[in-house]
């Protein structure tokens, strides 16, 4: 119940973001004091200017004073003064949070896939196969994935995103766990925007459940900072290819796992130490003003292992455990279901709205590292990955909602299609805030 509330928490938290940007955006229409033509903005309660008297002679009075002209001769007209037209300043072709303006207009546009992943996390069996505890690392956040709100297009943007998974830790067959993460970061192209840098940095609500008299897991609610660099390789005015490479730093926290219900208790102490290379291809395509195709292909390497601790009474055993290599096939379909157009005058209104579909695939490359260990008191037990080969296929619905000023407001639910151990969590909801850096 206290996660809930805290989940709660959070979402009102983002809402309350999202809120400040709109009222920033409504305030920054708002002309200065003393603006005029249309649009500007008056005070009722002040006093109304009065009207300057004509002390202009009419013409037949000038005729008469001193030093006047002939009337025959033509003078020339003060010019009129006219209050200023109202600028108006043309709509661009594209919109998008920090849109790339060194492509064509319709694949500038293109929204970002939303994603769909939580990692796979360890788990811990003892020598009856029983004692099922999984352990997630980095704060329940770890394995950074380029497809989560980014796109093959280099972008200026920051970047904020919510994952609410819903029993995505089971405990021992029989209970479940929720995982509520947050992400900030931020995109910033260079190379005349044909690459960009991204920074994110993941976090989570809780990481800690306890059975009273069977076990406890703490975990760290930080998770691990990833750096991104992103390039385009070739394009034209339909398509692009772009490469690029994610490293994920052992920023986060491990996982430390008590298990009460043995005769002597045990604990296992599980370091967050991998760093992780993601070499990625991404391509985007548009397929006609309202159709785009996008997707990522992308392969996870832990370049060193975790080291491992199992303690009790009769003393401490070390090891450690290498992680699995992962691919990821990533695709995305959008449509537009609705054009402002010209229509739209206010940095706040809505300018465009997008339907998209997803479709989400992880496995395995090799097979898991087992840790088979003991103590004199515990004599065996072992630490591997969860489910061992994996081939986990989940599916994303999402609307994409971008206003006048570039802002992009997300909202995206998944749904797994594979069972058993090919299934990390019952559902999952997004939200992601794009705003643009410029």
């Amino acid at each position: 119940m206290d996660t809930t509330f805290r989940s709660v928490r959070w979402v009102m938290y983002f809402g309350l973001a999202v809120a400040s940007a709109g009222s920033w955006c409504d305030h920054s229409q708002a002309q200065p004091v003393g603006a005029t033509g249309e649009g500007a903005i008056t005070n009722p309660s002040a006093p109304t200017a009065q009207p300057t008297p004509n002390l202009t002679p009419t013409p037949a009075e000038a005729a008469t004073q001193p030093g006047a002209a002939s009337p025959n001769v033509l003078t020339p007209s003060a010019p009129t003064s006219q209050p200023p037209s109202p600028r108006t300043t043309p709509v661009s072709s594209s919109r998008n949070s920090g849109s790339n303006r060194s492509f064509s207009p319709r694949l500038a546009r293109a929204a970002p896939i939303m994603g769909d992943t939580v990692a796979p996390s360890l788990v811990f069996r003892d020598e009856l196969g029983s004692g099922n505890r999984q352990l997630p690392q980095g704060g329940g956040a770890t394995r950074a994935k380029i497809a989560e709100n980014s796109s093959s297009l280099p972008l200026d943007r920051f970047i904020f995103n919510y994952n609410h998974f819903h029993n995505a830790i089971n405990e021992n067959m029989q209970y479940a766990s929720n995982i509520d993460r947050f992400t900030v970061g931020m995109e910033k192209t260079f190379l005349d925007q044909m690459a960009s840098i991204e920074i994110r940095f993941p976090f989570v609500v809780d990481n800690d459940f306890a059975i009273p008299g069977d076990f406890s897991r703490n975990g760290s609610d930080v998770g691990n900072l990833s750096v991104t660099l992103k390039g385009v390789l070739t394009s034209d005015s339909d398509s692009l290819l772009a490469a690029g490479l994610t490293i994920d730093t052992p920023t986060g926290g491990g996982s430390l796992l008590v298990n009460q219900g043995f005769s002597d208790p045990l604990t296992v102490d599980i370091s967050n130490d991998a760093v992780h290379l993601a070499p990625f291809l991404g391509f985007l395509a548009a397929t006609g003003d309202a159709h785009t195709h996008q997707g990522f292909i992308q392969v996870d390497v832990a370049t060193n292992p975790n080291a491992i601790e199992f303690s009790d009474s009769s003393g401490t055993t070390s090891t450690e455990l290498l992680e699995q290599t992962l691919l990821y096939i990533d695709y995305q379909f959008a449509t537009e279901l609705y054009h402002a157009g010209r229509r739209s005058t206010s940095t706040c209104d809505i300018y465009r709205i997008l339907g998209l579909a997803e479709l989400h695939y992880t496995t395995t490359l090799e097979d898991s590292d087992i840790v088979i260990s003991g103590t004199p008191s515990n004599p065996l037990f072992e630490v591997t990955s969860f489910g061992n080969r994996l081939d986990v296929v989940n599916l994303t619905f999402g609307l994409h909602t971008e206003f006048s000023g570039g802002t992009q407001l997300r909202f995206g639910t998944v749904a797994p299609i594979t069972s058993d151990d090919d299934r990390f969590f019952d559902f999952e909801f997004q939200a992601q805030l794009n705003v643009p850096l410029y």
